[in-house]
């Protein structure tokens, strides 16, 4: 009776194939790296456009607030120029109210 041999790897086979997959999972984790990095990459770049808009937003705003106050005051010193003694009597009159309502009540 002739005995069949199933095809059993042998020693050699399985470190090839071992050899086959840890070059492998190395190519994967490879390009799992480069997949992160990417991602971080373009997280990085989208979190600084966000900051960088923002801040130009808030130095707009600043510059409005500035322009603004710049312009209140304009109109506070035109109105004391034509007007001193109403100026005079309301800055009086604010002083007596805020007076009164910073004196405590008993």
């Amino acid at each position: 009776m002739a005995q069949n041999k199933a095809a059993a790897p042998d020693s050699d086979d399985l470190q090839d194939q071992i050899a086959t997959l840890r070059q492998d999972i190395g190519a994967i984790t490879e390009t799992l790296g480069q997949m992160a990095k990417a991602q971080r990459d373009s997280m990085t770049e989208a979190a600084q456009k966000r900051f960088d808009d923002a801040r130009s937003r808030g130095a707009d705003a600043v510059s409005a607030a500035q322009a603004q106050a710049n312009a209140l005051n304009a109109q506070a010193h035109d109105f004391v120029q034509e007007k001193p003694a109403l100026s005079l009597g309301m800055a009086a009159a604010l002083g007596f109210v805020v007076g009164i309502l910073s004196t405590s009540r008993r």
